[in-house]
């Protein structure tokens, strides 16, 4: 292999495709990016129990980022303990070691009911209410419910919003913008988690990793900032980002088939040969 590297991907609109989340045109290059040895990386706004049923369909053994780069997930004997930095945990109810990097949820609860915003709370509100925000089945929206580090809040009058974030930033915490929602969280990003991630893997196996980084909305933005390589991912979202990186990649196809088409370009760029 010409150059080691991690190949770090969003998931809905990306990875999976955004109508229908389709993934199976990308079951080859994931087989034959795991034959390689080069590890794919999920960093995703869903909640780990939203994404470990992905991780199991898609037999991806690798760490995994959750809730915009709040938490990293680490398979328990992927790194030695003594590669891990101080403050990662064991999670007594998976198979993972849990590195967060932003507040857990019972903080930001405490936040929002001492401040009480004019909004609707995605995660204490009825369960029927949330599936009808979201559009989601009640197994999904229960899934996206069980939230560890972040709070999605649906405001209808887009002042008091405005007015939120600017007290809920002088506060501390941090405020990122979704389709429908607005999330409270700690002060992390994709980007910051993604490059953590990667300092780990050069601390444990010694080794200097390029990322290619994959996305296609401005969630993503940041993560696709600090990449090596930044592909975005042809979807309804990805003309909103705006991205200026030496080494773009920029898909004609959606996901699956515009996932495949961007990793290979990659690829090509740094003389990995599929």
């Amino acid at each position: 292999m010409a150059e080691a590297c991690l190949v770090v991907t969003d998931m809905d609109g990306t990875l999976l495709n955004h109508h229908d989340y389709r993934v199976d045109a990308a079951l080859p290059m994931l087989q034959q990016l795991e034959q390689l040895a080069i590890p794919v990386i999920f960093n995703t706004s869903k909640t780990y129990a939203e994404l470990l049923e992905l991780v199991q369909l898609l037999e991806n053994r690798h760490p995994f980022i959750v809730e915009n780069g709040s938490a990293i997930f680490v398979p328990q004997d992927y790194f030695p303990s003594s590669c891990l930095p101080a403050g990662t945990a064991a999670d007594s109810s998976s198979s993972y070691h849990v590195l967060c990097l932003g507040n857990t949820v019972q903080t930001i609860q405490a936040y929002l009911d001492r401040v009480r915003p004019a909004a609707i709370n995605f995660v204490d509100c009825p369960l029927e209410q949330a599936m009808q925000l979201t559009g989601l089945d009640e197994q999904q929206a229960l899934a996206a419910r069980q939230r560890q580090f972040s709070i999605p809040l649906w405001f209808e009058d887009p002042a008091q919003e405005e007015q939120f974030t600017e007290q809920a930033l002088a506060d501390g915490f941090g405020i990122l913008r979704g389709g429908r929602f607005l999330h409270v969280l700690g002060r992390c990003d994709k980007g910051q988690s993604m490059r953590m991630l990667e300092s780990l893997y050069h601390a444990c196996r010694q080794t200097h990793y390029q990322i290619i980084a994959l996305g296609d909305s401005p969630n993503d933005l940041v993560m696709l900032q600090q990449a090596d390589i930044a592909v975005v991912v042809n979807s309804p979202s990805s003309s909103k980002i705006d991205l200026k990186h030496e080494r773009r990649v920029d898909t004609e196809q959606q996901a699956p088939e515009g996932w495949v088409e961007g990793v290979q370009a990659a690829l090509n760029q740094i003389s990995i040969t599929m």
